[in-house]
């Protein structure tokens, strides 16, 4: 087992520390899902010479980067992960040569149909990652200050007033990231989405348009919005294989079904687990990241649940040993995070002595598996995706919220949200109202407009930290 290794702290810098070098070397290397692998020692190569020289911004010390490495290395497999990130545009860019068409899709899809079919699906964020990992050498202020002039084109394109998410729609638009297909559900989480889809028709670049229809408010208790769902998704299929000449069964939508199962799986145990410790094993984005991985995968579900799979036995071993993460508080304030697309610091909420216990978006899609057998997989992903949490009418999703708050034992709540998101504002306040009325804790709705910058701003950091002190 890994004990807590301090990083390697250069001018303004920090660096994987060579203590570390032996043991992750024996973690071994990583198989992807076309039959190509790497091997730990080229990782650590990769992660100690290459990323540094590629991307300072992921090595800063800035205390306000939103991409800061943890000051100690507690877990062998987050270098794994943190490689899946990094390494993220140049395998795309390998896996379009070999065919593989890429799809844009929105925050609360589920992915089985895209994997099913080879194609990479990808959200609004390793939309933005993918360009801006391709302007190599920046520093977190400088990446910045780009993703900001990408973030403006957009609204220059479309609208002032639309959500941040205009900046990955500007990177497709500009041929940033060329995506062969723009395939996000329809009225899921976020109003903006179908207009800004809708933008792309009669552009220069004609990227192929999809939008896949989700009955709102008429999802489980009415037969015909299953049916109607499980056509959409066949419709989906379809219009990929059309794009990436690749025909798929039944079966082989099963196959991928249960690979998402198994991920949903390891990673609510290893949520579970963090929840019920004694003590908190480790920094905050050590179970954020594996909430997030458990959901897309960084491009590749092969590598990616092998990560998950280490993940799990490393927060198992710490948890049964009782180690608690070196630089958290003794006694942290339990914060448990609402709404879609926000980046809080979660290294500053460590350093004021909270812990980010829980995300109400991300994990809310690992909760329901999807039925594995019977005749139509298509059917079965459907009524998975209409149960969604995150997705009921705001009552039944305070409810719910209130319950996972309670059950990670959360001390406050925070739903917060980008400016220009017009779902998410209008309803966080009912949220809060609701969880404060179920659960007695004390919540706080936080607006934000830091979607696609690479530094927390000071101003949301008074807000949470604050927050945190009050409670304290």
């Amino acid at each position: 087992m890994l004990t807590s290794i301090k990083m390697s702290f250069g001018k303004g810098t920090m660096t994987y520390p060579e203590g570390a070098r032996e043991a992750f070397l024996e973690s071994g290397g990583l198989t992807f899902k076309d039959g190509s692998s790497i091997s730990a020692g080229d990782i650590w190569e990769y992660m100690t010479i290459e990323a540094p020289r590629k991307f300072p911004f992921a090595y800063s010390n800035n205390a306000n980067s939103l991409s800061r490495p943890s000051t100690y290395l507690e877990f062998l497999w987050g270098i794994k992960y943190r490689y899946l990130l990094l390494s993220f545009q140049d395998r795309i860019g390998e896996a379009k040569k070999r065919g593989y068409p890429v799809a844009f899709v929105q925050g609360g899809q589920t992915l089985e149909p895209y994997y099913a079919t080879n194609s990479i699906p990808l959200r609004p964020y390793f939309i933005s990652l993918w360009s801006q990992n391709q302007r190599l050498g920046e520093s977190e202020r400088e990446r910045a200050i780009s993703g900001m002039k990408t973030l403006e084109e957009g609204r220059r394109e479309v609208s002032i007033e639309a959500c941040h998410q205009v900046a990955s729609h500007a990177a497709i638009k500009n041929g940033a990231t060329p995506v062969d297909l723009i395939a996000p559900y329809l009225c899921l989480r976020c109003s903006d989405m179908p207009y800004l889809v809708e933008t792309h028709r009669g552009t220069d670049r004609n990227t192929p348009t999809m939008l896949v229809d989700f009955p709102v408010n008429h999802q489980l208790d009415n037969e015909w919005a299953v049916s109607y769902m499980a056509r959409n998704l066949r419709r989906l299929v379809q219009k990929i294989v059309e794009l990436g000449g690749k025909q798929i069964t039944d079966d082989d939508l099963r196959t991928q079904i249960r690979l998402q199962n198994k991920a949903r799986r390891i990673a609510r145990d290893l949520v579970h687990m963090w929840w019920n410790a004694d003590s908190i094993p480790s920094y905050s984005c050590e179970i954020r990241n594996a909430i997030t991985l458990a959901n897309d995968f960084c491009g590749d579900p092969v590598a990616g649940i092998q990560v998950l799979e280490e993940a799990y036995r490393e927060v198992k071993e710490r948890v049964d040993r009782g180690i608690k993460g070196i630089e958290m508080a003794d006694k942290p304030v339990r914060i448990f995070l609402c709404g879609s697309c926000v980046t809080p610091s979660t290294h500053h909420i460590d350093r004021v002595g909270g812990t980010v216990i829980g995300w109400d978006d991300w994990w809310n899609r690992l909760l329901i598996d999807v039925q594995e057998d019977g005749e139509d997989p298509y059917v079965n992903l459907a009524k998975a995706i209409l149960s969604f949490p995150y997705e009921l009418p705001t009552h039944q999703r305070a409810l719910w919220t209130a319950e996972q708050a309670r059950l990670s034992r959360s001390h406050g709540l925070v739903f917060a949200f980008n400016w220009g998101c017009n779902n998410q504002s209008a309803v966080a306040r009912a949220v809060c109202d609701v969880v404060k009325q179920e659960l007695g804790i004390p919540t706080m709705s936080l607006e934000m407009g830091e979607l696609g910058r690479a530094e927390q701003l000071e101003q949301s950091n008074n807000r949470i930290e604050s927050f945190i002190e009050m409670i304290a």
